[in-house]
């Protein structure tokens, strides 16, 4: 399949990026780079959804992958997975004979997923500061993202999404179900919460949302980059540290903020040369001098949490912090202006700072959960869905029927704005719009 085909196919049939913010994978893959890195590594505890993908659907993540190499014009394809994936790198190494592409495995560390830390593994090079993986000429695609992929160079539109539920369940499962799904009905789905009064994590313990009203649970619905549901008990240590107000981290951190540098210290994007000192920001949000003092550099936080949930051992909130500080510069349009430039000697200490995975776990109090391997339950099929018309980063899609229309499963239902970055948005089941608004509601047939 030429550049030009495999591009169209993939903006028709909606794809985004699967593993993180939703960006628009025609969009990401009309470059020209060097490398192009297939990102299994999962470094989220808990989630299985990417392995179970690999697992079940290697050869469509090959022939993803051959594709995009070629469209790009890359001279190297690597997948990137974790070196404990013995029976995954078996697959791969078998599906890649002849292929050209090579297969990279990292230790169990935290965060070895994340886009930049991936591409340093795997190149040696550092992304400069607020910069992309194409700046050291390198595209990073979700294994997940690249089976949808091959599905959308079959014809195929995204319609549903693999999803791990976990954690106080009464049947931890990983299930495949319409986009728009109940994330309530999921979970019934999997046997229901096992305790009394639960909290819900959307996505992975370090870097998902926290719910933890049950009202707003239930008008959440599977999205383009839903990739996990967990279950905790109310008043979990997830949860205190996710529900801190503002104010009272502003408190705490000019009253019990020691500058001891941990959060800097053991920060992944410190750790590959950024000018990101994160103890300077909590200096000056503590001084309530938000745009002062180095407090812009918040700019450059990839909000991983290994600040607020593993190093600080104050157990302060410098994640949350830097997030909150991006929102208020955003609003007001303060830019970061400091340095740029990467600084290779902060690199020297990153081999004995890597955060192991089952110390992670059991710091941030779900080493008990790390035992369940939650196995493939099935399809869901829901009666109804409702269908979000922005899943991704840009403008939200234009809705393409109207209250009362017959839909078939694949439809288009959502289109992209005249000139304006997005991803369409097709119908995950057969059945009649009940409703269209910033959601396309479809009743099942």
């Amino acid at each position: 399949m030429d550049k030009v085909t495999l591009i169209r196919s993939i903006q028709n049939a909606g794809v985004v990026g699967e593993g993180g913010a939703g960006f628009p994978a025609h969009v990401k893959y009309d470059a020209q780079v060097d490398t192009v890195i297939a990102n299994g590594c999962e470094c989220e505890p808990l989630l299985h959804t990417d392995q179970y993908i690999m697992k079940s659907h290697a050869s469509d993540i090959i022939r993803a992958m051959q594709a995009v190499v070629a469209a790009t014009g890359a001279t190297r394809g690597v997948i990137g997975i974790k070196r404990k994936y013995t029976e995954i790198a078996d697959i791969f190494a078998k599906g890649m004979e002849g292929t050209g592409l090579e297969l990279a495995q990292l230790d169990n560390f935290y965060p070895a997923g994340d886009e930049q830390i991936l591409v340093h593994e795997v190149t040696g090079k550092t992304i400069p500061p607020l910069g992309l993986p194409k700046d050291v000429g390198a595209v990073v695609a979700n294994v997940g993202t690249l089976h949808t992929v091959a599905e959308a160079m079959d014809g195929k539109p995204l319609t549903h999404k693999v999803l791990t539920v976990t954690g106080e369940v009464g049947n931890p499962s990983i299930i495949r179900v319409p986009l728009g799904t109940s994330l309530k009905e999921c979970l019934e789905f999997c046997g229901g919460a096992t305790v009394a009064d639960p909290v819900y994590i959307l996505g992975g313990p370090m870097m998902g949302r926290m719910c933890d009203s049950q009202a707003a649970f239930e008008n959440e619905v599977i999205t383009k980059t839903s990739g996990g549901l967990i279950v905790l008990p109310r008043g979990h240590y997830l949860h205190k540290q996710a529900t801190v107000d503002l104010h009272t981290m502003q408190r705490r951190a000019a009253t019990a903020c020691i500058q001891c540098r941990m959060c800097t210290e053991l920060c992944p994007r410190y750790l590959v040369g950024h000018s990101f000192e994160t103890h300077k920001v909590m200096r000056a949000f503590g001084g309530g001098q938000d745009v002062a003092m180095g407090a812009t550099q918040a700019a450059m936080c990839c909000e991983c949490g290994v600040c607020e949930l593993f190093s600080c051992p104050m157990g302060l909130s410098p994640r949350r912090i830097n997030s909150a500080l991006k929102g208020q510069f955003r609003e007001k349009g303060v830019q970061y202006t400091g340095p740029r430039e990467v600084r290779s000697e902060q690199s020297a200490m990153r081999p004995y700072r890597k955060i192991p995975v089952p110390r992670l776990a059991s710091k941030i109090g779900i080493a008990d959960y790390m035992n369940i391997h939650p196995e493939f339950k099935g399809d869901y099929k829901p009666a109804q869905v409702s269908l979000p018309l922005r899943m991704h980063i840009g403008a939200p899609s234009v809705a393409q029927v109207k209250v009362g229309d017959t839909v078939t499963a694949g439809q288009l239902i959502g289109a992209v704005p005249e000139g304006a970055l997005g991803a369409t948005v097709h119908a995950s089941i057969a059945g009649t719009v009940v409703e269209v608004g910033n959601n396309i509601v479809i009743k099942g047939a």
